[in-house]
């Protein structure tokens, strides 16, 4: 057994010093993970402007145009009161939005005030442009106004009849929302685990493709076959280069995110978003058991490539695995049952989630993602073992 040690050893040592010989692709390799920490940061301080400069727009006075204000001077009064500045135009309004020259304009017919004194509904025309998205804000808070005066004259029609305005509305609706602020601040997360776990598959790639399919192309694996090495140690020691290059990479990505939460300021969203080290520390280590499962798939997938090219192409296929329940889980939220902390990488996405969201985590849930990617892996790595010797897979013929 110690010599099986020493030997997986010696392969583990030749595959690293190869690896960094390759500068090129170590550079690029650990581009990943600053870039996936530079989109979270960048996608966060987007939302963070959007809402200053949403808060900036609302405290900036509305303006109104408005045609036939004086028909209901009820309602210029009620909207004035609400912070909106009401400005009188001509009966051409229509045409100076539709040409741009205003932005929006309320149109009040000329019987408006005929209508009203005798109790009859009134049609009002909000003119404005769809595809304007900087008005769209403004015109939303002109139109609840609107609507707002609308039920206040019709309670006090319905009062004016002896009738109680509760007659007709039987019901209303009261919005209570019961997120906690990490929770909302997760919404603002919500892409962090899918970059995480992305780069848990995508880490060592490059380099588990050039370690099988690579060597096979160049015609060095009949060199290593024939040395007084096992299979056992060459895929182990192969196998274990890749898994601690993406450690390598995973634990570069969370050291960055760790200066990304000291950084990004969600306090200007309303958010308590409260991500310790030592919990960034635990989302690492389901990291680690991820990188288990992702790598030794890796090395199995490159197995069977023709050439290294085929190799990466095949894995970067791979990379719809983790997407389906990243998918599953974003279109269903609350969706949950204790079965998914056993399938691999929803159960690992669950507890990452967790970690997060300050959940409640156990020791348990921790060996239960290992346990899982500790069996896949041991399979995927038998099996390759026991294809590696075969002429279909040395010389790529039958």
């Amino acid at each position: 057994m110690g010599e099986l040690f020493n030997k997986i050893a010696i392969v583990f040592r030749k595959e690293w010093r190869d690896s960094l010989r390759d500068k090129k692709s170590l550079r690029m390799t650990l581009l990943m993970p600053i870039y996936f920490v530079g989109v979270f940061v960048a996608s966060s301080m987007f939302i963070i402007h959007m809402s200053n400069q949403s808060k900036a727009t609302n405290n900036e006075p509305i303006k109104l145009s408005v045609v036939g204000a004086e028909q209901l001077p009820h309602l210029v009064e009620w909207l004035q009161e609400r912070g909106v500045q009401v400005d009188a135009v001509g009966d051409d309004a229509y045409q100076q939005v539709e040409q741009g020259q205003l932005g929006y304009a309320l149109i009040i017919p000329d019987d408006a005030r005929e209508k009203f004194s005798t109790g009859e509904s009134i049609e009002l025309a909000l003119v404005f442009d769809a595809t304007d998205n900087k008005l769209q804000g403004a015109i939303h808070f002109v139109r609840q106004q609107i609507w707002s005066w609308n039920a206040r004259m019709g309670s006090l029609r319905l009062l004016s009849r002896g009738i109680s305005p509760s007659v007709a509305n039987p019901v209303y609706i009261r919005d209570l929302n019961v997120a906690s602020d990490e929770k909302m601040g997760f919404f603002v997360m919500a892409s962090l685990p899918m970059l995480l776990i992305l780069t848990a598959f995508m880490g060592s790639v490059g380099f588990s493709a050039d370690m099988t399919a690579g060597e096979r192309e160049r015609r060095s694996l009949e060199s290593l076959l024939i040395t007084p090495v096992s299979s056992v140690a060459l895929v182990l020691g192969k196998w274990l280069n890749s898994f601690s290059l993406t450690l390598t990479i995973l634990l570069v990505e969370v050291v960055l995110l760790i200066g990304a939460f000291a950084y990004v300021p969600f306090k200007e969203l309303g958010l308590r978003v409260d991500v310790s080290p030592l919990e960034l520390a635990g989302v690492f280590v389901v990291l680690a058991s991820l990188a288990l499962l992702a790598t030794g798939l890796q090395f199995l997938i490159s197995l069977f490539a023709r050439s290294f090219k085929d190799a990466q192409t095949y894995m970067g296929l791979m990379v719809f695995i983790p997407m389906v329940p990243l998918f599953y889980t974003l279109f269903n939220p609350s969706a949950y049952a204790e079965w998914f902390r056993w399938v691999p990488v929803l159960g690992h996405q669950v507890l990452i989630k967790d970690l997060l969201l300050g959940g409640t985590i156990t020791v348990t849930h921790f060996l239960q993602v290992w346990l899982v990617s500790g069996v896949i892996v041991a399979s995927f790595l038998i099996y390759t073992i026991r294809q590696l010797r075969k002429p279909k897979i040395v010389y790529g013929v039958s």
